[in-house]
C-alpha cells in the first residue's frame, strides 16, 4: 500500500508515536477514504468537518470535492505536517483543538475517522449539532451499538439517544489492515442523519436525557427497581410514591423501546411539574 509506506516514513521523519492508549491509527487504504468521501455526496458550495485529520490524506480528498474544509487536529506535532501539506489548498482551515472543547457552527457534513478513545463523547456533541449528515469509520462494536434492538447485547444509552435525534446505517465493515498500526478490531463506515422530526412526542428534553442516561446504568434491573433506586436521589425524590401506576414496571430497562423510554420521562416530568 502507498500509504501504509507513505505513514511510515512520515512518523519517522517527523518522530510521531501513535498513542495505542488512545486509539490513535491512520487509514492507508486510499480506496477506503475515497469511498467515505463519495457517501457523503460533497457539493463544492458545502462545509465539511474532519475530526482528527492526522496527516491530512483524507483532509486532500474532501478539499477536491468540498467548498471549505475544516480540518480538526489536536497533537501539535500533526498540526505541523498538515500546515505543510496542505499549504497549497486555500479552501482547508487546520484547527488546533479538541474537537469536544469547539463550538464550530454553519457547517454541512462531516466526514471522519474520529479517535476511538472519545468517539462515545463526540457522537453525543454531534448529536446536538445542527448538521446534514456525517459519515464516520467508528469502531465495529460501537458501530453496533447504535444499531441495537432492545434486549439485545449492545442495546444501550447510545443507542436510544442514537435512534431518537437521528438515523443510522452501516456502509461497509472495514478490517484492521486498512490501518497502520492495525487495531484489535474491525471498524465499520456508518452514515448519520439527523431526524427533521422527532419520532415521538418528547416533552422535555433535559428530562428524557436524564432518565434514559439513569435508567442504563441500572440495565439490568426491572423498571420497578430502577426507579425506586432513581426516588432515592433528591431531585427526584417525589417519585417514592407515585410511579407505582407506571406501565413497564416489570420489564427489564434493557427491554424498553425507546419510545417506552420516552413515555416514562415524559410521566417523570409531568409529575415533576406538579411538585
Amino acid at each position: 500500500m502507498e500509504l501504509l509506506k507513505t505513514v511510515k516514513v512520515f512518523l519517522r521523519e517527523y518522530r510521531i508515536k501513535p498513542r495505542k492508549k488512545l486509539g490513535q491509527s491512520f487509514v492507508v487504504d486510499r480506496s477506503l477514504l475515497e469511498r467515505m468521501v463519495d457517501y457523503a455526496g460533497l457539493g463544492k458550495d458545502e462545509v465539511v468537518v474532519e475530526i482528527g485529520a492526522g496527516f491530512g490524506f483524507l483532509t486532500e480528498i474532501l478539499a477536491e470535492k468540498a467548498g471549505k474544509v475544516f480540518a480538526v487536529e489536536v497533537d501539535p506535532k500533526l498540526v505541523g505536517v498538515l500546515a505543510r501539506r496542505l499549504k497549497r489548498f486555500s479552501n482547508v482551515k487546520i484547527v488546533q483543538e479538541d474537537f469536544l472543547r469547539l463550538n464550530l457552527e454553519n457547517f454541512d457534513k462531516v466526514v471522519s475517522s474520529p479517535p476511538y478513545s472519545i468517539i462515545s463523547k463526540i457522537f453525543f456533541k454531534l448529536l446536538n449539532t445542527k448538521f446534514k449528515v456525517a459519515v464516520l469509520l467508528l469502531q465495529k462494536e460501537f458501530a453496533l451499538r447504535l444499531l441495537a434492538k432492545p434486549g439485545e447485547k449492545n442495546y444501550s444509552r447510545l443507542t436510544v439517544m442514537s435512534y431518537v435525534k437521528s438515523e443510522a446505517e452501516v456502509l461497509e465493515e472495514v478490517p484492521p489492515t486498512c490501518f497502520y498500526p492495525k487495531p484489535e478490531v474491525s471498524s465499520m463506515v456508518v452514515r448519520v442523519k439527523p431526524r427533521v422530526e422527532p419520532v415521538f412526542n418528547i416533552e422535555d428534553w433535559k428530562t428524557f436525557e436524564q432518565t434514559v442516561k439513569f435508567l442504563f446504568t441500572q440495565k439490568g434491573r426491572k423498571l420497578k427497581k430502577a426507579l425506586q433506586t432513581l426516588s432515592k436521589q433528591e431531585e427526584f425524590k417525589f417519585l417514592r410514591e407515585s410511579f407505582k401506576g407506571f406501565p413497564y414496571l416489570e420489564k427489564r430497562v434493557f427491554m424498553l423501546k425507546p419510545e417506552e423510554f420516552c413515555e416514562i420521562s415524559n410521566l417523570i416530568y409531568n409529575l415533576k411539574r406538579r411538585v
